[in-house]
Parts: structure tokens; C-alpha cells; sequence
């Protein structure tokens, strides 16, 4: 069953969020401008705030990236793991390359934990200013996990 609404239903986003941490490697994919699908394995971080549910990652700025955003900023998010647990989260994509964003992701990841954690160095850079890493945000239209769904009204 799909529940259609404004913002997430709380249960449902703090499931979907619950699967997305644990299983943390998710698939996510753009489409190109042919409409031809192209996915990777991302590490994003699922935040529940006042206007719903937005996911956080670092990229790297590549310019097949960016151009398949250009000509549609929709993607899918996809977890998967051997027991069968899926959570799903379909979305709107956007750089947010600005140094308020990039500083608040270095910090989120470099306090959250590990696994779902871990030290942003790893990604080359000494900081969160570094030009060959980009902050991607995930603004959700529809999410599922465990049989329920949600979608944007």
C-alpha cells in the first residue's frame, strides 16, 4: 500500500532509515540523457528533520555525473541485503557544494559511528574543502521498506 502525503509518515521513515544504516552501501542510479540507467555504490547518511526525510553523501564531481543530473536530477536509491531486507528511496538530486553543507557532511560523518561513519580523509582531501569531493543531497518523493510506501502528494 502506497500512503500518499506530504511528508513522510514517521514510522515509515524511521523503518526506512533503520535498514539504510544498518545495510549503509547503497545502489544508486541517474539516468543519462538517452534515459539509459548508470549506477554506483554510494555511502549516504538518512536524516529525519521538520520537512521530512533528506539523504547526505559525498561524491566525486565527475563530469559524466553532473551531466546525467543536468538532464534529469531524479535517482533511485536501493538497499539490499542477504536476509532480503530492501528499503528504496526514489529522489530528487542536487549539489550542494556550498562550504555550510560541506563542513556540516564532514562533520556528520567523522562523528556518526562506525560502519555507517568514517573519517572523510579517507577520501583524499585533508578537508572539507576539497575540490575533488562534492556533497550530493537526496530529497526522497518516494521511499519503501517492508512492504509499505510512500509517496510525495
Amino acid at each position: 500500500m502506497v500512503v500518499e502525503s506530504s511528508t513522510v509518515p514517521a514510522e515509515l521513515a524511521e523503518a526506512f532509515v533503520r535498514v539504510a544504516h544498518r545495510i549503509v552501501w547503497c545502489t544508486l542510479v541517474t539516468v543519462d540523457g538517452r534515459g539509459r540507467p548508470r549506477s554506483r555504490v554510494v555511502h549516504p547518511i538518512w536524516e529525519r528533520g521538520p520537512l521530512g526525510l533528506t539523504g547526505w553523501l559525498f561524491t566525486r564531481p565527475t563530469p559524466l555525473k553532473a551531466k546525467h543530473l543536468a538532464a534529469s536530477p531524479y535517482v533511485s536509491c536501493s538497499y539490499w541485503d542477504p536476509r532480503h531486507e530492501v528499503a528504496v528511496a526514489e529522489c530528487r538530486a542536487e549539489f550542494a557544494d556550498d562550504e555550510p553543507s560541506r563542513k556540516y557532511l564532514w562533520e556528520l560523518f567523522a562523528s556518526t559511528p562506525e560502519p555507517l561513519g568514517y573519517d572523510p580523509k579517507i577520501l583524499g582531501g585533508e578537508d572539507f574543502r576539497d575540490p575533488k569531493i562534492t556533497v550530493l543531497k537526496l530529497t526522497p518523493w518516494r521511499i519503501s521498506t517492508g512492504g509499505e510506501a510512500w509517496r510525495a502528494a
